[in-house]
């Protein structure tokens, strides 16, 4: 299912436009974001991976131009602060972004989620409509990266 959206929620950056993918237990969020960096510009598509009933978000995949990246966002336990943790995208060992991020969400969806402490969602998770949800994220993704792209 496929629902169109503009608003971001709180605390988040504004995205120009942004679709949201439901399977189950997960939402896919997928946008396409302008951020200025140390007074440089990048851009590029983002995937995030939120919890259907908790909405929280627990992956999230920035596939800009420059210094792409993934984050982990661990919930909060209580007393402590959600925990969050960013690794940098080696592209030239990994190649393009996009397509690095659905292999992560087709082949490695589970362990990531479960490391940013979604185990509980993991367990809902059923392989055939993922796979579904997948492809409708990668189309999704790639068409927001070409409009984006200049003429």
């Amino acid at each position: 299912m496929v629902d169109t959206n503009s608003e971001t929620p709180a605390g988040q950056i504004a995205a120009e436009r942004a679709s949201r993918v439901v399977d189950g237990p997960i939402t896919f969020t997928v946008e396409y974001r302008r951020v200025v960096r140390a007074g440089v510009e990048v851009s590029g598509p983002t995937i995030r991976v939120v919890g259907t009933d908790d909405d929280h978000e627990y992956l999230r995949f920035d596939m800009f131009d420059r210094d792409a990246h993934y984050h982990y966002v661990s919930p909060s336990t209580g007393a402590d602060q959600q925990a969050e943790r960013v690794v940098v995208l080696d592209t030239v060992a990994e190649g393009d972004p996009v397509s690095w991020a659905i292999s992560r969400l087709r082949r490695r969806l589970a362990p990531m989620l479960a490391n940013a402490g979604g185990q509980r969602l993991v367990e809902l998770l059923e392989e055939d409509t993922l796979g579904r949800a997948v492809d409708e994220v990668e189309v999704l993704c790639r068409a927001a990266g070409a409009r984006a792209a200049p003429a």
